[in-house]
């Protein structure tokens, strides 16, 4: 399940300290052509004789499987280029903490995985905290055409690229089957453009799921996913929006007091308290979200395609995904946009680290991810491959995570974004799911602060 993520004031003025210290670098000639495979490591070039050349690569993991493909880039990458030595440095918590820190001290990472909840776009650009790439792709033609042009673009602002896209999550509906068959339902669609898969026919599903004796609830139809990306889909899907935008994309007001935004948020809050078919957050934090789907206590759940490496453990059932439920939109939308790799503007060696992020980012790094199941590709070629479509590996609908990228809902672009969701959405929606407070009231505080910070940027 999507952690929802948490941002400090302290982390917030880390970025602006960083911003004081990291100057512009310019990108400059020299290295060989990019874009070579993760198999063929690289090019051949090597620094200045008796000149050594060190990497620091940063990613937010403690998974050993991803752990071990990560250093496996690293060392394939030092070997192929005499005088280099990449570190790939793993950081299993507080990921999001040690980049600031870092960038606050004027020592940012070679390379790191960026991620824009965080640090969004429009702050690198106006902080200069990365190594643009224009040049670059321009001096060595570098093909982006491989790429989802909208996986591209969450990178750019203003015209220039900061970053390579390395996935392009979303949500998708995980359900199970054997607890459908048994109840007699037929199974949520997996064609994203299906209409026929409404809010009414997912409570219709839900409430059939739920299975009580006497007082107490022994099987849940639902598990409300209260992560941002999950949560906001269900606003997205009912024909609303979080913030609306200006020409440029950048947020210039809270959207959530709509209608349709409000009714999206009510629906989720009634499923737990009003419907009974989704467990509250006491209980859930009790077992845990994915533990209560894997133990057949919950029919249904919304998550990423990334977690699909979880749910292939599962041997008690048969499960597979599908698309989201339909409300008020014309077109389903659906939180999402993944993470990127990116070069720190600190960097002494920006062409080698621009060779190490075109290895990285190549489609055999991307397929090396895949078979650990590790993320939701960026290139068309892997998400649409075998390796990820593998049709001897559940689930039998893995075409529906390629599908679903066409329906990604960018989150909210603005400087201040990752405070006012620290310090005006998540406290706002806990209450919601809490059950202190009805949608309406908590998007009427949610719109309040934001607003005040937003004409503050």
């Amino acid at each position: 399940m999507e952690q929802r993520s948490r941002l400090s004031r302290r982390r917030f003025l880390a970025t602006a300290l960083a911003a004081a210290g990291v100057g512009t670098l310019a990108a400059c000639g020299g290295s060989t052509p990019a874009g070579q495979s993760g198999a063929q490591a690289g090019g051949t070039q090597a620094p200045a004789q008796g000149q050594e050349v060190k990497l620091v690569f940063l990613s937010d993991t403690s998974n050993e499987a991803i752990i071990k493909v990560r250093n496996e880039w690293a060392r394939k990458f030092s070997e192929a280029h005499k005088g280099v030595t990449v570190e790939h440095q793993p950081v299993p918590q507080e990921y999001s903490t040690k980049i600031q820190t870092l960038f606050a001290a004027g020592t940012p990472p070679d390379i790191y995985r960026y991620l824009q909840e965080n640090t969004p776009i429009v702050t690198v650009a106006q902080k200069k905290l990365h190594v643009p790439l224009n040049s670059y792709v321009e001096r060595d033609k570098y093909d982006l055409s491989d790429y989802r042009p909208d996986a591209v673009n969450l990178y750019r602002w203003d015209g220039e690229l900061y970053a390579l896209p390395r996935d392009y999550g979303n949500q998708n509906l995980f359900y199970n089957i054997d607890l459908l068959e048994k109840a007699g339902l037929t199974p949520p669609p997996a064609d994203w453009n299906d209409t026929t898969f409404t809010f009414a026919a997912f409570l219709d599903m839900a409430r059939a799921l739920t299975k009580r004796s006497g007082d107490r609830i022994e099987q849940y139809g639902f598990l409300v996913n209260r992560g941002w990306r999950p949560w906001a889909s269900w606003v997205y899907n009912n024909g609303a929006a979080v913030v609306k935008t200006d020409a440029q994309g950048l947020a210039t007001e809270m959207a959530l007091t709509e209608p349709a935004a409000v009714e999206a948020l009510q629906l989720l809050q009634d499923l737990m308290y009003k419907e009974q078919v989704a467990p509250r957050p006491d209980v859930e934090s009790e077992t845990g979200g994915f533990e209560l789907f894997a133990s057949g206590k919950v029919g249904l759940m919304l998550t990423n395609p990334s977690d699909v490496v979880k749910f292939r453990s599962i041997n008690a059932f048969r499960w597979d995904v599908g698309t989201l439920p339909l409300g008020k939109a014309t077109k389903r939308g659906t939180g999402g946009g993944g993470t990127g790799w990116a070069i720190g503007a600190g960097t002494k060696n920006p062409d080698m680290a621009w060779e190490f992020l075109t290895f990285i980012s190549s489609a055999e790094a991307q397929l090396d991810e895949v078979r650990v199941g590790a993320t939701t590709p960026s290139r068309v070629s892997v998400v649409t491959s075998k390796e990820f479509a593998d049709p001897s590996k559940p689930p039998a609908h893995v075409t529906a995570f390629a599908q679903a990228q066409e329906y990604v809902v960018r989150d909210p672009v603005h400087p201040r974004w990752p405070e006012i969701f620290q310090r005006v959405v998540t406290p706002g929606m806990d209450q919601l799911w809490g059950g202190q407070k009805s949608a309406a009231e908590v998007t009427q505080m949610i719109k309040d602060g934001g607003d005040k910070l937003l004409k503050q940027a």
